[in-house]
């Protein structure tokens, strides 16, 4: 074998490394992905429905897709891990919203039935939100509900209970 084959061979076997390198790395990045997605949000690989996918929303009856919520985790009304006030709809709120943000998104905001359809266009035409189909309707209830502009007006006066002499 001339050095001119060796180098040939040195050369194959170099470029069949380096593509066992690249398919490994991204296997590596599927899996480490596929974790994150299945820490951070369980819910995008469970289904009443083994044929109902997280995103499939459009042709479900709002009631199929529903979750139990472990009692354990409702504290005063509120559903502990996402923060969220328990009603119905609050599964389907959890289903949906929790796929892309995080629910402390809907806690912090307020607005009238109106207000909630006109951010859910907004994350439609901007942030890639798909169409809620026949579950929009109960998560607008839910959300207008529940997380509705509260008219609280002024604080209350301070009561003093007990006066100290200084």
């Amino acid at each position: 074998m001339t050095d001119q084959d060796k180098e040939k061979v040195y050369e194959q076997a170099i470029k069949q490394a380096k593509n066992t390198i690249n398919v490994a790395s991204v296997l590596v990045l599927a899996g480490v992905v596929f974790m994150i997605q299945l820490t951070y949000f369980p819910q995008f690989f469970s289904s009443t429905d083994q044929n109902i996918s997280a995103f499939d929303t459009t042709a479900v009856d709002p009631m199929v897709m529903t979750m139990d919520l472990d009692p354990t985790e409702i504290e005063n009304g509120i559903h502990v891990p996402s923060g969220l006030i328990v009603d119905d709809g609050v599964d389907l709120v959890i289903r949906t919203c929790g796929v892309c943000h995080s629910l402390g998104l809907v806690t912090q905001n307020k607005a009238d039935r109106e207000g909630w359809k006109d951010i859910i266009v907004w994350m439609q035409e901007t942030q890639g939100l798909w169409n809620l189909g026949a579950t929009e309707d109960a998560i607008l209830t839910y959300l207008a509900n529940n997380y509705a502009p509260v008219d609280e007006g002024r604080r209350r006066n301070l009561e003093v209970l007990e006066w100290h002499d200084l």
